[in-house]
């Protein structure tokens, strides 16, 4: 069922889909499908790069941006769109926009088919996989510490109407992540565009493999820079990255984690997305962010620049980024 959305007034009832038709003046009714649109935040978009999608986790349409960086949901579009200051605004223009439609109220929601992983097969590691995660100075000692396992095909179920159909897709450089009891939780495709990843259980990354012994904590993007960063050999910091940037990590394992470690920094992409989940970090939880602008990551970084240039870059801004903090002492990091 698409989420709707709620205001003061209960009488108002605003499907995701129904927002994004009408501010994007939509031709084509949202029913559960995806769709490629130019930017509206990018005049100079000569190729569709905004996607409209049904997002299963969130229940709701959201959008994301590639010429901008920009995501988020109808309220996060509306706000952008209208320049303003926060979502309660946002609300309140939603109203307004929708104040003349009566068939809006009480509409009915629609249903969406629902898509799971049900079966996968793990092959032996290669040449060519070996290859790939070398350029990032990962090692096959760090990939099997992380539970991270080359995945030979995957099936997908689609459900629809009560009826099941299962896909079998054959993949030739994919890797599932996995957690310590052997569930897999997220498929990477370095090839695919489309579906680089495909989430199919919640985890955080890198969580159980934390010590909570160091001084600092960093939350990255992605378990490549995890395994990236650990190639340089930073003694007394630890790793660990959400789903995705857009996902924001829950207040009790934040707490937990300030709890754990003197330092708690967030080290996202150099890109608007990543920007803007670092803000979002800092306005939630207070937790400062290292801006690395060198590469649009660490892992990207290693790869262009090789580790020992990379060391000395993430040095100097990381030591900056340590005596920033309010906190006391900010010697003895390695």
């Amino acid at each position: 069922m698409i989420q709707t959305i709620y205001y003061t007034n209960k009488n108002f009832h605003i499907p995701s889909n129904k927002i994004f038709e009408k501010i994007l003046n939509l031709k084509e009714e949202l029913t559960g499908q995806s769709i490629k649109i130019k930017s509206i935040f990018n005049k100079n978009d000569k190729t569709p790069s905004m996607v409209i999608y049904y997002s299963i986790d969130d229940n709701m349409y959201r959008f994301k941006d590639f010429s901008t960086g920009l995501y988020g949901d109808a309220v996060d579009i509306v706000n952008e769109l209208y320049s303003l200051e926060d979502r309660q605004l946002a609300y309140r223009k939603i109203i307004e926009l929708f104040k003349d439609d009566k068939d809006i109220i009480m509409l009915d929601v629609i249903t969406k088919e629902k898509k799971e992983i049900t079966d996968y097969t793990v092959r032996k590691w290669n040449n060519a996989d070996a290859d790939y995660w070398k350029q990032f100075a990962i090692s096959g000692s760090f990939l099997k510490a992380y539970n991270i396992k080359p995945i030979e095909n995957y099936s997908i179920k689609t459900t629809s109407n009560n009826k099941d159909t299962v896909l079998l897709f054959n993949c030739a450089m994919s890797y599932g992540y996995f957690n310590n009891a052997g569930d897999l939780c997220k498929i990477y495709q370095p090839g695919n565009k489309k579906a680089k990843f495909l989430k199919v259980k919640e985890f955080i990354q890198g969580e159980e493999q934390l010590t909570y012994t160091k001084k600092c904590l960093i939350i990255a993007s992605s378990i490549k820079d995890i395994g990236s960063f650990t190639a340089l050999k930073f003694k007394d910091v630890e790793l660990i990255a959400p789903d995705s940037e857009n996902v924001t990590i829950t207040p009790d394992r934040i707490k937990t984690y300030k709890e754990k470690y003197q330092y708690v920094f967030t080290l996202f992409d150099n890109d608007a997305a990543g920007i803007k989940a670092m803000k979002k970090y800092k306005e939630l939880y207070d937790i400062n962010s290292i801006y690395f602008n060198i590469e649009k990551d660490i892992a990207e970084c290693v790869k262009q620049h090789g580790l020992t240039n990379t060391s000395k870059f993430f040095k100097t801004i990381f030591h900056d980024a340590i005596k920033n903090q309010k906190n006391t002492a900010t010697n003895n990091i390695k």
